[in-house]
């Protein structure tokens, strides 16, 4: 079940909310997150079509975060409350400290960093770059975000899966 600790939601009209850029976003991190559930760990049709969905609904905590630091716990907890499959990935992607990371949290991760906010699709170092650009290199999500990817390069490594995939 969702952690009840984490933050309150806040109203539609004081949160960040999702933009139309979002929605390119959200869209493009389904598609590859299906692809990349196909490619890398060669789930079936079902669970690919899954993948889609929870990349889809990844970022749907925007619509009631204040801060975007919020958004990943306030959409997994969404989503769990709903009783979806996989709200935990959700709760849990773009944490760089998860040490044992689930395929399919490997899979969501992977997918946004490889999608920009305007749902290009972009390699990690063109996401860290554009991160770095937009809040600083030496901002939280800068820090989090190359220790992420340091993060997901282990984890395929060790399921002997080509590191450079991300």
């Amino acid at each position: 079940m969702p952690d009840q600790t984490d933050p309150t939601p806040a109203s539609s009209a004081d949160a960040i909310g999702i933009s139309d850029d979002r929605l390119l976003h959200l869209r493009a991190v389904g598609r590859r997150a299906a692809e990349l559930s196909r490619e890398l760990f060669n789930f079936p049709p079902e669970k690919q079509r899954a993948m889609f969905v929870l990349g889809f609904l990844h970022d749907i905590g925007y619509e009631y975060a204040t801060d975007q630091r919020q958004h990943e716990h306030l959409g997994g907890n969404l989503l769990g409350c709903m009783g979806l499959d996989g709200w935990q990935v959700v709760h849990d992607h773009g944490d760089p400290d998860i040490a044992d990371m689930s395929d399919e949290l490997i899979i969501l991760n992977i997918a946004d960093m490889q999608t920009d906010g305007r749902g290009n699709h972009v390699t990690a170092e063109e996401r860290l770059a554009d991160i770095a650009s937009r809040y600083g290199k030496d901002s939280e999500q800068f820090v989090r975000a190359t220790r992420l990817t340091d993060n997901l390069r282990s984890q395929l490594a060790a399921r002997g899966k080509n590191a450079e995939t991300i």
